[in-house]
């Protein structure tokens, strides 16, 4: 009888995903299964209640991260919650540059620009074992960031946090010329564009929206990396498809040479291209 209802509440789960345009909604009903019918766990009518619930929530379009309470990316678990950007796929195309293209070491200084909940730095960090200072203001995505840091690098000292506003330059001054790498992920939706509801509506707005066609926060990771990085160091900069030319034009504007925009096919799915913008500084 049990094995029945949960055989019912799948289909109809599974049907209404379908029908709410989730664009994966086997995979994520595996995962919502996963998360209330563990091996060994018998569906009891509360259990059935929650799974009904998070299902609705899904079906409402919440972000999947925001459901489960966490997102995997770069083999590792990262703890995620409403209120912060939920780390894509499509930025592994970053992480799987540098290790293809970069000598990283414990010698070697990365910042990650906008970095959210770590997910870019710490993976970094753990494919490369690079210093990596992830720089982050706002309060509630530093939350997140101190708490995977803390999961993830036990506070050691290969992850640290900078609370800091990056468009700032003057807070930066005492690291001038430092660092090896320089990665950014920043909001770099244009204001007023029309996305899918989980990033329209339930992602809070700054971590997507950018003044100037969306490209304020990619023009302040360029001005701030060029302080930042060792002469011929590297920036990697995560952005739109339409906005290759763009960002092309900004990193010259800004002292970089070598430019070069990819598409990693790999890492692109249903929600859009991994698009990336590579940079040596002069």
């Amino acid at each position: 009888m049990i094995n029945s209802q949960l055989e019912h509440d799948y289909a109809k789960a599974l049907a209404a995903l379908i029908n709410a345009g989730v664009w994966d909604p086997i995979e994520d009903l595996q995962a919502i299964m996963s998360k209330h019918f563990s091996s060994g766990v018998l569906p009891d009518s509360k259990r059935l209640a929650s799974f009904r619930q998070d299902v609705a929530d899904r079906c409402a379009r919440t972000p999947l991260g925001h459901i489960l309470g966490y997102v995997d990316f770069a083999d590792l678990r990262f703890v995620v919650g409403s209120g912060v950007f939920v780390p894509r796929v499509q930025s592994m195309a970053i992480v799987q540059w540098i290790e293809q293209n970069l000598s990283l070491d414990d010698r070697s200084t990365v910042y990650d620009l906008c970095a959210g909940v770590g997910a870019i730095g710490l993976a970094i960090w753990s494919r490369t074992s690079a210093k990596v200072v992830c720089v982050e203001i706002d309060a509630i995505a530093q939350i997140y960031l101190k708490r995977n840091i803390q999961r993830l690098n036990n506070d050691g000292p290969g992850v640290t946090l900078c609370e800091a506003d990056i468009t700032q330059i003057e807070a930066f001054e005492s690291v001038r010329g430092s660092a090896d790498v320089i990665v950014s992920n920043p909001p770099y939706v244009p204001q007023d564009t029309v996305l899918l509801p989980e990033w329209g509506v339930h992602h809070p707005a700054t971590a997507i929206f950018a003044p100037d066609e969306g490209t304020a926060l990619i023009e302040a990771s360029a001005r701030l990396a060029n302080s930042l990085l060792k002469p011929c160091g590297t920036l990697l900069i995560e952005h739109g498809e339409s906005q290759e030319q763009q960002v092309g034009s900004i990193l010259e504007v800004h002292g970089f040479s070598s430019i070069c925009t990819f598409v990693n096919e790999h890492f692109s799915d249903a929600t859009g291209p991994s698009v990336t913008t590579v940079g040596t500084k002069v």
